[in-house]
Protein backbone atom coordinates (compact mmCIF):
# COMPACT_ATOMS: atom_id res chain seq x y z
CA UNK A 1 0.00 0.00 0.00
CA UNK A 2 1.37 3.70 -0.74
CA UNK A 3 1.92 6.03 1.95
CA UNK A 4 1.07 9.36 1.95
CA UNK A 5 4.48 10.51 1.23
CA UNK A 6 4.37 8.60 -2.04
CA UNK A 7 0.79 9.46 -2.94
CA UNK A 8 1.66 13.26 -2.59
CA UNK A 9 4.46 12.41 -4.85
CA UNK A 10 1.89 10.94 -7.50
CA UNK A 11 0.43 14.20 -7.14
CA UNK A 12 3.06 16.18 -7.75
CA UNK A 13 4.19 14.55 -10.68
CA UNK A 14 0.40 14.68 -11.93
CA UNK A 15 0.63 18.52 -11.09
CA UNK A 16 3.66 19.33 -13.22
CA UNK A 17 2.95 17.03 -15.90
CA UNK A 18 -0.55 19.19 -16.61
CA UNK A 19 1.95 22.50 -16.18
CA UNK A 20 4.02 21.19 -18.51
CA UNK A 21 1.05 20.59 -21.01
CA UNK A 22 -0.53 24.29 -20.31
CA UNK A 23 -2.96 23.34 -17.65
CA UNK A 24 -3.74 24.42 -14.09
CA UNK A 25 -4.70 21.61 -12.27
CA UNK A 26 -6.07 23.25 -8.90
CA UNK A 27 -4.80 20.83 -6.09
CA UNK A 28 -9.04 20.72 -4.77
CA UNK A 29 -9.29 18.58 -8.21
CA UNK A 30 -6.53 16.53 -7.75
CA UNK A 31 -7.10 15.58 -4.17
CA UNK A 32 -10.88 14.87 -4.97
CA UNK A 33 -9.93 11.22 -4.44
CA UNK A 34 -8.01 11.62 -1.29
CA UNK A 35 -8.96 14.86 0.66
CA UNK A 36 -6.78 14.12 3.63
CA UNK A 37 -4.08 14.39 1.45
CA UNK A 38 -4.97 18.54 0.09
CA UNK A 39 -3.24 20.54 2.93
CA UNK A 40 0.16 18.29 2.31
CA UNK A 41 -0.31 18.70 -1.22
CA UNK A 42 -1.00 22.51 -1.33
CA UNK A 43 2.13 22.83 1.31
CA UNK A 44 4.46 21.30 -1.26
CA UNK A 45 2.61 23.11 -4.63
CA UNK A 46 3.37 26.57 -2.29
CA UNK A 47 6.75 25.73 -1.99
CA UNK A 48 7.65 24.34 -6.07
CA UNK A 49 5.68 27.57 -6.92
CA UNK A 50 7.96 29.71 -4.43
CA UNK A 51 11.32 28.69 -5.99
CA UNK A 52 9.94 27.99 -9.77
CA UNK A 53 11.49 31.44 -11.16
CA UNK A 54 14.89 30.76 -9.19
CA UNK A 55 14.83 27.65 -10.96
CA UNK A 56 12.79 27.30 -14.31
CA UNK A 57 13.81 26.64 -17.27
CA UNK A 58 14.61 30.07 -19.13
CA UNK A 59 13.13 30.31 -22.69
CA UNK A 60 14.77 32.26 -25.37
CA UNK A 61 15.97 32.24 -28.99
CA UNK A 62 19.29 32.61 -30.82
CA UNK A 63 22.29 31.22 -29.23
CA UNK A 64 24.68 33.79 -27.09
CA UNK A 65 25.63 33.77 -23.71
CA UNK A 66 25.42 32.57 -20.56
CA UNK A 67 24.28 34.02 -17.26
CA UNK A 68 25.44 32.72 -13.65
CA UNK A 69 21.95 31.06 -14.08
CA UNK A 70 22.24 28.91 -16.89
CA UNK A 71 20.18 30.84 -19.76
CA UNK A 72 21.93 31.47 -22.63
CA UNK A 73 19.68 32.52 -25.67
CA UNK A 74 18.63 36.14 -26.62
CA UNK A 75 15.38 36.88 -26.77
CA UNK A 76 12.84 39.97 -27.79
CA UNK A 77 15.01 42.93 -26.95
CA UNK A 78 13.49 44.81 -23.55
CA UNK A 79 12.15 48.50 -24.38
CA UNK A 80 12.93 49.64 -21.08
CA UNK A 81 16.94 48.86 -21.33
CA UNK A 82 19.32 49.79 -20.43
CA UNK A 83 18.28 51.05 -17.18
CA UNK A 84 20.14 50.80 -13.38
CA UNK A 85 19.06 48.85 -10.99
CA UNK A 86 19.36 49.47 -7.16
CA UNK A 87 21.65 52.47 -8.92
CA UNK A 88 24.39 50.26 -9.08
CA UNK A 89 23.45 47.71 -11.77
CA UNK A 90 23.25 48.52 -15.69
CA UNK A 91 20.79 46.15 -17.40
CA UNK A 92 22.03 46.23 -20.49
CA UNK A 93 20.34 43.00 -22.43
CA UNK A 94 17.64 40.50 -21.54
CA UNK A 95 19.13 36.86 -22.20
CA UNK A 96 16.39 34.99 -21.46
CA UNK A 97 12.91 35.12 -20.16
CA UNK A 98 10.34 32.19 -18.55
CA UNK A 99 6.66 32.30 -17.12
CA UNK A 100 8.28 33.68 -13.66
CA UNK A 101 11.60 34.83 -14.38
CA UNK A 102 14.08 36.92 -16.43
CA UNK A 103 17.89 36.89 -16.54
CA UNK A 104 19.87 39.90 -17.92
CA UNK A 105 23.34 40.34 -19.02
CA UNK A 106 24.31 43.16 -16.60
CA UNK A 107 27.28 45.46 -15.72
CA UNK A 108 28.45 46.66 -12.25
CA UNK A 109 29.46 50.22 -12.37
CA UNK A 110 30.99 50.06 -8.87
CA UNK A 111 33.05 47.19 -9.52
CA UNK A 112 33.21 47.63 -13.47
CA UNK A 113 32.87 44.44 -14.37
CA UNK A 114 29.79 42.29 -16.15
CA UNK A 115 27.75 40.35 -14.69
CA UNK A 116 24.20 38.17 -14.54
CA UNK A 117 21.08 39.20 -12.81
CA UNK A 118 18.19 37.21 -11.90
CA UNK A 119 15.03 39.06 -11.54
CA UNK A 120 11.02 37.90 -11.12
CA UNK A 121 8.98 39.56 -13.96
CA UNK A 122 7.44 42.72 -13.00
CA UNK A 123 3.99 41.77 -14.62
CA UNK A 124 3.93 39.23 -11.63
CA UNK A 125 3.57 40.18 -7.99
CA UNK A 126 6.45 38.85 -6.02
CA UNK A 127 5.40 37.50 -2.65
CA UNK A 128 7.34 37.94 0.48
CA UNK A 129 8.25 34.33 0.24
CA UNK A 130 10.08 34.76 -2.48
CA UNK A 131 12.64 37.55 -1.85
CA UNK A 132 13.40 35.32 1.58
CA UNK A 133 13.65 32.53 -1.12
CA UNK A 134 16.47 35.09 -2.92
CA UNK A 135 18.28 35.79 0.44
CA UNK A 136 18.55 32.16 0.70
CA UNK A 137 19.82 31.06 -2.30
CA UNK A 138 22.53 33.86 -2.16
CA UNK A 139 23.71 33.09 1.65
CA UNK A 140 23.54 29.43 0.01
CA UNK A 141 25.98 29.56 -2.77
CA UNK A 142 27.70 32.31 -0.63
CA UNK A 143 29.34 29.72 1.54
CA UNK A 144 30.68 27.76 -1.68
CA UNK A 145 33.54 28.59 -2.76
CA UNK A 146 34.98 26.55 -5.58
CA UNK A 147 36.49 27.10 -9.21
CA UNK A 148 33.32 24.82 -10.52
CA UNK A 149 31.01 26.78 -8.48
CA UNK A 150 29.31 30.14 -10.16
CA UNK A 151 29.87 32.52 -7.97
CA UNK A 152 26.56 34.57 -6.06
CA UNK A 153 28.28 38.34 -5.63
CA UNK A 154 24.96 40.16 -4.04
CA UNK A 155 21.50 40.35 -3.58
CA UNK A 156 19.30 43.27 -3.09
CA UNK A 157 15.65 44.49 -3.24
CA UNK A 158 14.01 47.45 -5.31
CA UNK A 159 10.85 48.25 -4.25
CA UNK A 160 8.76 45.32 -3.53
CA UNK A 161 10.93 42.91 -5.78
CA UNK A 162 14.52 41.30 -5.38
CA UNK A 163 17.13 39.90 -7.31
CA UNK A 164 20.12 37.93 -7.50
CA UNK A 165 23.84 39.13 -8.67
CA UNK A 166 26.14 36.63 -10.05
CA UNK A 167 29.51 36.02 -11.90
CA UNK A 168 28.57 36.44 -15.97
CA UNK A 169 29.81 33.36 -17.96
CA UNK A 170 30.58 33.19 -21.16
CA UNK A 171 29.57 30.22 -22.85
CA UNK A 172 26.67 28.17 -22.63
CA UNK A 173 24.86 25.69 -20.39
CA UNK A 174 25.23 21.88 -21.00
CA UNK A 175 21.53 21.23 -22.47
CA UNK A 176 22.77 23.71 -25.11
CA UNK A 177 26.15 22.83 -25.99
CA UNK A 178 25.80 19.03 -25.95
CA UNK A 179 23.05 19.58 -29.47
CA UNK A 180 25.71 21.68 -31.15
CA UNK A 181 29.22 20.05 -29.88
CA UNK A 182 28.57 16.49 -29.70
CA UNK A 183 31.66 16.05 -26.97
CA UNK A 184 33.65 12.37 -27.24
CA UNK A 185 33.80 10.03 -24.35
CA UNK A 186 37.16 11.96 -22.90
CA UNK A 187 35.50 15.22 -22.81
CA UNK A 188 32.20 13.79 -21.57
CA UNK A 189 34.24 12.16 -18.84
CA UNK A 190 35.89 15.66 -17.83
CA UNK A 191 32.86 17.78 -17.88
CA UNK A 192 31.35 15.08 -15.50
CA UNK A 193 34.44 15.25 -12.79
CA UNK A 194 34.47 18.91 -12.81
CA UNK A 195 30.92 18.84 -11.74
CA UNK A 196 31.69 15.85 -8.90
CA UNK A 197 34.44 17.93 -7.85
CA UNK A 198 32.00 20.97 -7.17
CA UNK A 199 29.06 18.53 -6.01
CA UNK A 200 32.29 16.90 -3.52
CA UNK A 201 32.68 20.68 -2.28
CA UNK A 202 29.16 21.16 -1.82
CA UNK A 203 28.44 17.46 0.16
CA UNK A 204 31.49 18.58 2.84
CA UNK A 205 29.95 21.79 3.52
CA UNK A 206 26.47 19.70 4.44
CA UNK A 207 23.94 20.62 0.86
CA UNK A 208 22.34 18.70 -1.07
CA UNK A 209 21.88 20.58 -4.71
CA UNK A 210 18.72 18.25 -5.66
CA UNK A 211 18.28 19.55 -9.27
CA UNK A 212 21.52 18.32 -10.78
CA UNK A 213 20.79 18.80 -14.63
CA UNK A 214 22.21 19.92 -17.70
CA UNK A 215 20.48 23.33 -17.47
CA UNK A 216 22.12 23.80 -14.71
CA UNK A 217 25.85 23.47 -15.76
CA UNK A 218 27.42 26.36 -17.72
CA UNK A 219 30.14 25.15 -20.06
CA UNK A 220 32.75 28.27 -20.54
CA UNK A 221 34.30 29.21 -23.95
CA UNK A 222 37.65 27.23 -22.82
CA UNK A 223 35.11 24.21 -22.20
CA UNK A 224 35.37 24.87 -17.97
CA UNK A 225 32.15 22.74 -16.58
CA UNK A 226 30.42 25.50 -13.39
CA UNK A 227 27.16 24.22 -11.15
CA UNK A 228 24.68 26.69 -10.63
CA UNK A 229 21.43 27.27 -9.34
CA UNK A 230 21.53 26.28 -5.56
CA UNK A 231 17.83 27.37 -5.13
CA UNK A 232 16.50 24.09 -3.96
CA UNK A 233 19.58 22.98 -2.24
CA UNK A 234 19.12 22.03 1.06
CA UNK A 235 21.66 21.22 4.39
CA UNK A 236 21.47 17.33 4.36
CA UNK A 237 20.61 17.85 8.23
CA UNK A 238 17.38 19.29 7.23
CA UNK A 239 16.68 16.34 4.60
CA UNK A 240 16.54 13.83 7.05
CA UNK A 241 13.98 15.83 8.58
CA UNK A 242 11.80 16.99 5.47
CA UNK A 243 12.35 13.93 3.09
CA UNK A 244 9.81 16.18 0.35
CA UNK A 245 10.83 14.90 -3.28
CA UNK A 246 11.43 17.91 -5.57
CA UNK A 247 13.47 18.33 -8.76
CA UNK A 248 13.46 17.38 -11.83
CA UNK A 249 11.75 14.18 -12.94
CA UNK A 250 14.12 12.62 -15.43
CA UNK A 251 17.20 13.68 -13.50
CA UNK A 252 15.74 12.77 -9.52
CA UNK A 253 16.86 9.39 -7.85
CA UNK A 254 14.43 6.08 -7.59
CA UNK A 255 14.51 7.25 -3.47
CA UNK A 256 12.99 10.69 -3.94
CA UNK A 257 10.17 8.93 -5.58
CA UNK A 258 9.34 6.15 -3.06
CA UNK A 259 9.92 5.77 0.41
CA UNK A 260 11.09 1.78 -0.14
CA UNK A 261 14.59 2.67 -1.43
CA UNK A 262 15.61 4.65 1.83
CA UNK A 263 16.24 8.28 2.91
CA UNK A 264 17.49 11.05 0.71
CA UNK A 265 21.00 12.17 1.20
CA UNK A 266 23.58 13.59 -0.96
CA UNK A 267 24.03 10.33 -3.13
CA UNK A 268 20.54 11.41 -4.90
CA UNK A 269 22.54 14.13 -6.67
CA UNK A 270 25.63 11.49 -7.92
CA UNK A 271 22.15 9.79 -9.36
CA UNK A 272 21.47 12.75 -11.46
CA UNK A 273 24.85 13.47 -12.44
CA UNK A 274 25.05 9.89 -13.40
CA UNK A 275 22.08 10.52 -15.65
CA UNK A 276 23.79 13.48 -17.41
CA UNK A 277 27.03 11.69 -17.83
CA UNK A 278 24.65 8.89 -19.09
CA UNK A 279 23.23 11.20 -21.81
CA UNK A 280 27.07 13.07 -22.69
CA UNK A 281 27.80 9.41 -23.66
CA UNK A 282 24.87 7.80 -25.25
CA UNK A 283 22.91 11.06 -26.76
CA UNK A 284 19.81 10.26 -24.57
CA UNK A 285 18.67 9.86 -21.35
CA UNK A 286 18.40 6.13 -19.50
CA UNK A 287 14.50 6.27 -19.50
CA UNK A 288 12.20 7.74 -21.97
CA UNK A 289 8.21 7.26 -21.50
CA UNK A 290 5.06 9.00 -22.98
CA UNK A 291 4.36 10.73 -19.53
CA UNK A 292 5.78 11.87 -15.75
CA UNK A 293 3.72 8.69 -14.14
CA UNK A 294 5.56 6.35 -16.76
CA UNK A 295 8.79 8.03 -16.60
CA UNK A 296 8.66 7.50 -12.45
CA UNK A 297 7.42 4.25 -12.87
CA UNK A 298 11.20 3.47 -14.81
CA UNK A 299 13.29 5.42 -12.72
CA UNK A 300 11.95 3.26 -9.47
CA UNK A 301 11.52 -0.23 -11.46
CA UNK A 302 13.36 -0.40 -13.81
CA UNK A 303 17.38 -1.13 -14.84
CA UNK A 304 19.05 1.15 -16.71
CA UNK A 305 19.83 -0.15 -20.53
CA UNK A 306 23.54 -0.57 -21.12
CA UNK A 307 25.42 2.43 -22.71
CA UNK A 308 27.38 -0.02 -25.14
CA UNK A 309 23.96 -1.60 -26.28
CA UNK A 310 23.09 1.92 -27.46
CA UNK A 311 26.50 2.93 -28.50
CA UNK A 312 28.96 0.16 -28.59
CA UNK A 313 32.37 2.80 -28.87
CA UNK A 314 31.48 3.89 -25.28
CA UNK A 315 34.37 2.87 -22.85
CA UNK A 316 33.64 -0.91 -20.51
CA UNK A 317 35.20 1.48 -17.69
CA UNK A 318 33.00 4.39 -18.41
CA UNK A 319 29.99 2.29 -19.00
CA UNK A 320 30.85 0.31 -15.52
CA UNK A 321 31.07 3.86 -13.53
CA UNK A 322 28.16 5.46 -15.44
CA UNK A 323 26.19 2.35 -14.68
CA UNK A 324 27.02 2.21 -10.46
CA UNK A 325 25.84 5.97 -10.51
CA UNK A 326 22.66 4.83 -11.76
CA UNK A 327 21.94 1.90 -8.78
CA UNK A 328 18.38 1.87 -7.35
CA UNK A 329 19.95 1.97 -3.94
CA UNK A 330 22.15 4.64 -2.55
CA UNK A 331 24.03 1.96 -1.12
CA UNK A 332 25.37 0.93 -4.25
CA UNK A 333 26.35 4.22 -5.72
CA UNK A 334 29.54 5.91 -4.74
CA UNK A 335 29.77 7.28 -1.28
CA UNK A 336 31.02 10.50 -2.11
CA UNK A 337 31.20 12.71 -5.03
CA UNK A 338 35.01 12.62 -5.01
CA UNK A 339 35.63 9.07 -5.98
CA UNK A 340 33.56 9.13 -8.45
CA UNK A 341 35.69 12.17 -10.18
CA UNK A 342 38.76 9.58 -9.24
CA UNK A 343 37.32 7.25 -11.26
CA UNK A 344 36.01 9.24 -14.17
CA UNK A 345 39.57 10.46 -14.59
CA UNK A 346 41.36 6.97 -14.06
CA UNK A 347 39.15 6.36 -16.96
CA UNK A 348 41.03 8.74 -19.32
CA UNK A 349 44.21 6.94 -18.16
CA UNK A 350 42.87 3.41 -19.55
Amino acid sequence: MESDREKILDLIVRWEEGKAQGEALAPEELCRDCPQLLTGFRRQVAKLEQVDWLNESIESGTLMSVSASGFARLVPADSSLPRLLADRYRLDSLVGEGGFGRVYKGFDTWLERLVAVKIPRVDRPVTSGEVDQCRIEARKVAQLRHPNIVPVHDVGREGTSCFIVGEWIEGTNLALWIKTEHPDHEASARIVADVADALDHAHRAGFVHRDIKPANILIDLQGKAYLTDFGIAVLEEDLKRNQGGVGTLPYMAPEQLTEELGPIDHRADLYGLGVVLFELLTGRRPFLAGTAIELREQIVNQAPPSLRSIDGSVPEQLERVCLRTLAKRADDRYPRADLLAADLRASLEV
